[in-house]
């Protein structure tokens, strides 16, 4: 696809001539992966953990890739001037890894995966159409429900998070017009401002909630729209 969206640079002619006036409504769809990872506040308590007093702190050391599948619904505002909706839903998965602050040895690992039913809006402006490219900036808020968020003692999982979550993104990306349809390539950076770590720890597991103060949501996402 890539190569094919740079095959029409070397066009002289212009592909989907009446793209952006014919209707202020387009819609299409997004395919995208993703990596999730944490921001751990640390209490560095001492905490007892496997019979020994250690100063614990938590960390995301080991990142996985996930994928997303989102709608679009896009609504011109004005010539360089659009607002969009992309509902969908993202899988994703993070190692909370806990560690004696002292020695670095690794005590423990979570492995939370997270499944995301999401509804993002944002506020996009784009430059003007050069031939049949066109960059793009754009910032906005998402709301999302995570359908994963329960702690799991036999997974190792030992806290649950906040299912619902209010992130704030922004990113920017490159519009190729092809001949039937217009493509797109965006990089997106997600972050949560709400601290999502909440009061249920399963029992005799305690240390290693209570060793951490506060935990944040971050996300980076590369998407492909087809529109």
């Amino acid at each position: 696809m890539c190569l094919s969206a740079a095959a029409q640079l070397n066009r002289s002619d212009l592909n989907l001539l009446h793209y952006e006036y014919a209707s202020p409504f387009r819609f299409g769809f997004s395919l995208g992966i993703n990596i999730f990872d944490f921001t751990a506040v640390n209490a560095l308590n001492n905490v007892v953990i496997d019979g020994a007093t250690r100063k614990t702190r938590a960390d995301v050391t080991t990142m996985h890739t996930g994928f997303d599948i989102n709608a679009i619904i896009d609504y011109r505002i004005k010539q360089q001037w659009n607002l969009r909706t992309l509902p969908g839903i993202s899988f994703g998965s993070r190692n909370l890894e806990f560690y004696d602050d002292n020695t670095n040895e690794l005590l423990h690992t979570m492995k939370i995966g997270s499944n995301y039913i999401e509804l993002p809006v944002h506020l996009k402006f784009s430059a003007k159409r050069n031939s049949n490219f066109r960059p793009y900036v754009f910032a906005g808020v998402n709301g999302r429900y995570n359908l994963s968020a329960g702690s799991d003692e036999k997974g190792g999982v030992f806290f649950g998070l906040s299912n619902t979550e209010v992130f704030g993104e922004f990113g920017f990306g490159f519009e190729f017009y092809l001949v039937y349809f217009k493509f797109s390539i965006e990089a997106k950076f997600s972050t949560g401002p709400s601290n999502i770590k909440i009061k249920n720890p399963v029992e005799g597991y305690e240390a290693y909630y209570n060793a951490i103060d506060k935990l944040y949501s971050n996300m980076f996402m590369i998407k492909f729209h087809f529109e």
